[in-house]
């Protein structure tokens, strides 16, 4: 996807396009190195969709959020302090609802009614 920006009349670059506006490409090679990989949304956006900006710093790590005077801000998700996953012990579970073991014959004598001879 090519991203077009609009820049100051009197910025000292090569304009790229059709000579009708003044824009340029900024996955033109000579920028290509001043591109940052992380997502950086607009106050407005954060306003507008909250969810879209959040999840997309669940995704990358770091978000920033730029006003229109330039400054930029981070939004990071915190470390989550959610506890390991604890399963209960089946096996006491087992013993206390079937305390005995099923004898071999038994089991086999069940097996021969399940296949019905």
């Amino acid at each position: 996807m090519k991203l077009l920006v609009s820049v100051p009349a009197d910025a000292s670059m090569r304009w790229f396009g059709n000579g009708r506006s003044r824009r340029t490409l900024l996955d033109f090679p000579a920028n290509a190195d001043i591109m940052s990989d992380m997502k950086v949304f607009t106050v407005r956006q954060l306003d507008r969709e909250p969810a879209v900006v959040l999840d997309a710093a669940d995704k990358e790590g770091v978000v920033h959020v730029r006003r229109r005077d330039g400054r930029v801000y981070s939004i990071q998700p915190e470390a989550s302090a959610r506890k390991p996953i604890t399963l209960p012990d089946f096996a006491a579970r087992r013993r206390a609802i079937f305390p005995k073991m099923i004898p071999a014959a038994q089991v086999r004598k069940v097996d021969k009614l399940i296949r019905g001879e």
